[in-house]
């Protein structure tokens, strides 16, 4: 099982799960991305780039390992799913960016998972309701 995670599902935890009171919780995502079960497209992690806060510096020691960079097949999906469902490049909160929102990556990069060659099971972790 791959987990695709969206930025508003780190942006939660950091929020309402602080680091300092939840150790074991964030040892879990820590281990989660270690061994290549966590994962999410570039975009996510510009979303939290931006913040430059104590989530974007710890997760930034793990960018290497959880972040997927953008191929062809995940750039023409998001691309198609944008097309279909324009709502999605709304990006509450950063309104102010010339980044692409991650939402359609965040799907895209799942299907990729769910037809690539392995067929991973594919679960999307978000805060968001749709």
């Amino acid at each position: 099982m791959i987990y695709i995670i969206d930025s508003s599902s780190f942006i939660c935890l950091s929020e309402k799960y602080p680091e300092s009171v939840f150790e074991t919780l964030y040892r879990n995502f820590n281990n989660a991305i270690n061994i290549g079960i966590l994962k999410a497209p570039n975009q996510v992690f510009n979303e939290i780039k931006k913040q430059n806060d104590s989530l974007y510096k710890w997760l930034k020691n793990y960018k290497n390992k959880f972040v997927i960079n953008m191929d062809e097949y995940i750039i023409n999906t998001a691309f198609n799913i944008i097309y279909k469902f324009p709502q999605l490049t709304k990006n509450e909160g950063l309104e102010n960016t010339d980044d692409d929102p991650a939402d359609p990556y965040v799907i895209a990069t799942a299907i990729r998972f769910n037809e690539g060659i392995n067929r991973e099971p594919v679960k999307i972790i978000t805060e968001e309701g749709f």
